[in-house]
């Protein structure tokens, strides 16, 4: 899987999921020519994947720990 860019790794979920909202809306409206929209789908591709990253990290940290029988178990937040 290609890494992220640096100067999208280092975006919040909320500006990275406005400029992929961005490029998508671009990429459906405007004639661009092969080599703009291919650059434009890569970015809006390590966009999605930084949110889907974001995402699943925000998930991880919803998880409570919850103590039974002496143990600490994590559990999910909707259980």
């Amino acid at each position: 899987m290609e890494e992220i860019p640096a100067e999208i790794a280092k975006l919040s979920y909320e500006d990275a999921y406005a400029q992929l909202r961005s490029v998508t809306e671009k990429l459906e409206n405007e004639e661009v020519d092969l080599e703009s929209m291919l650059k434009e789908y890569s970015r809006a591709s390590a966009l999605a994947r930084h949110c889907a990253n974001l995402l699943s990290d925000a998930e991880e940290r919803i998880r409570v720990l919850i103590e039974k029988e002496g143990e600490i178990v994590l559990e999910p937040l909707d259980d």
